[in-house]
C-alpha cells in the first residue's frame, strides 16, 4: 500500500515538473519573440524600439496626398486642416513624437441620414492600410503625464482633427516608400465620430 501511494505521488511530481518546464520554455520563447519588437497587452500593441530602416518598403500605388478617400457613408465634418509643411505628433511606445512634412487632419462623421459607425470607420482604415503594406506602430492610450508633457508643444493642439489625449485609443500606422517618403497615419474614434491624421515626410532628393 505504501509503495502504491509513493508511486502515485512520484508520478504526479514528474508530471508537474514536466508541465513547469514546458511552461518556462513557452514563456521564454514568447519573451524572445516580443523583445524589442511588437508587444501586445490586452487591447493594445506597440513597437517598443522603432527603427525606420527595419520597416519594409511598400510598392503599392498610393495615389496623391493624402492617399486616402473616405469610404461610403463617411465624410469630413468640417474643412480639413491641410498644410504643405507642419508638425504632427504620433505615439511611439506611448511617447508623442513630432514628425514634420505635408499634413492633413480632419474630423470624420456619417453622411446625412447615416449614423457614424466606429467599427466601420476603424475597419475600413485598417483594411486599406494593410492592403498598402502599412505597419502598425502603436495601438493604445498615452498617459495623462505624457499628455501634460507634450501638448503645449503642438501648435495645432485643439484644432481640426486633433488627437493625442489620454482618454483616446490611438491607432498609428506607417507606410515606407521609396518615391513618396515615409507616410504616417493615425486615427481614433468613438460612437459619435472619428479623427484622422496623415503626414508625409518626403524623401530628401538633394
Amino acid at each position: 500500500m505504501k509503495k502504491t501511494v509513493l508511486l502515485i505521488a512520484g508520478s504526479f511530481l514528474v508530471l508537474s515538473c514536466n508541465q513547469k518546464v514546458k511552461q518556462d520554455v513557452n514563456e521564454q520563447k514568447q519573451s524572445e519573440q516580443t523583445n524589442g519588437e511588437e508587444t501586445i497587452e490586452g487591447d493594445s500593441a506597440t513597437i517598443t524600439n522603432l527603427n525606420i530602416a527595419d520597416i519594409p518598403y511598400s510598392n503599392a500605388d498610393l495615389g496623391a496626398f493624402p492617399f486616402f478617400t473616405l469610404p461610403k457613408n463617411l465624410k469630413e465634418l468640417n474643412k480639413p486642416l491641410q498644410k504643405d509643411f507642419d508638425v504632427c505628433y504620433f505615439p511611439i511606445n506611448g511617447v508623442m513624437t513630432p514628425f514634420e512634412g505635408k499634413l492633413y487632419k480632419t474630423f470624420v462623421t456619417g453622411v446625412e441620414k447615416e449614423s457614424f459607425s466606429q467599427r466601420y470607420f476603424e475597419k475600413s482604415l485598417e483594411d486599406y492600410l494593410k492592403s498598402r503594406g502599412a505597419v502598425k506602430i502603436f495601438d493604445g492610450h498615452i498617459t495623462a503625464d505624457e499628455y501634460d508633457r507634450y501638448h503645449n508643444e503642438d501648435p495645432n493642439k485643439g484644432g481640426e482633427g486633433d488627437m493625442g489625449y489620454a482618454d483616446e485609443r490611438i491607432k498609428f500606422y506607417m507606410i515606407r516608400t521609396e518615391d513618396k517618403g515615409n507616410i504616417y497615419i493615425q486615427f481614433t474614434a468613438n460612437n459619435a465620430s472619428g479623427k484622422l491624421n496623415i503626414l508625409q515626410e518626403e524623401v530628401d532628393k538633394s
